[in-house]
């Protein structure tokens, strides 16, 4: 008695190694946490400027401050806005991945990040793991794809940290969602056709 590829899919994937997509998605809920971060420090930060410049009062009482236009200064400096934008980002994935080993995008959708060998991730290798990601960066994102031909799903940074990103709560095979995506669109249409056909089958027995 021979059982078929769909008796041996499990329902539950918790402990699997994570797919592509369920790892893209995740990526991209963090991209956005990221960016929505960055455009609230940058509305209070100009919302404080121009407070600053409009209030003569506040404005005055304000230099009066030793090296507050220095500061001023250091904030508006493009170098120190691309140092904090890359501090702010080690910081978010390293603390997040060292303190629960998931990021609030791999918490929702149910992934953590786990070393090879078992055991919390400490704070040395979610450093190593943040700037692995850089071969895979400029590889034009070779590395992220690696994900979908390798056995274990490792990415490139996974592979240089040692790591594996798995599910950890009772998610569906993601590998196959494109596929089953697809054929649930192409069985809409073709009952759309047939359909269309029932209907346009009284109407050719009349003209007959």
């Amino acid at each position: 008695m021979t059982t078929s590829k769909k008796e041996n899919i499990p329902d539950n994937l918790q402990g699997y190694y994570a797919g592509f997509i369920s790892r893209l998605i995740a990526f991209v809920i963090d991209i956005a946490i990221i960016n929505l971060s960055f455009l609230f420090i940058g509305w209070f930060l100009g919302i404080f400027l121009s407070f600053f410049e409009q209030s003569s009062t506040l404005g005055a009482s304000l230099e009066n401050i030793p090296y507050i236009n220095d500061v001023i200064n250091l904030l508006l400096n493009p170098v120190f806005i691309a140092l904090f934008i890359f501090g702010f980002i080690f910081i978010y994935f390293t603390f997040f991945w060292s303190f629960s080993g998931h990021t609030p995008g791999k918490a929702l959708m149910g992934l953590r990040v786990v070393p090879v060998h078992g055991g919390p991730m400490s704070l040395t290798r979610s450093i190593l793991r943040f700037f692995a990601y850089i071969p895979s960066i400029l590889s034009l994102g070779i590395g992220f794809l690696w994900i979908i031909i390798d056995d274990q799903r490792q990415a490139w940074q996974d592979t240089l940290a040692s790591t594996f990103v798995i599910y950890t709560w009772k998610a569906r095979p993601d590998e196959k969602f494109l596929s089953i995506a697809i054929q649930k669109v192409q069985s809409r249409r073709e009952a759309r056709k047939k359909t269309k056909s029932l209907k346009n089958k009284p109407k050719q027995e009349r003209i007959s």
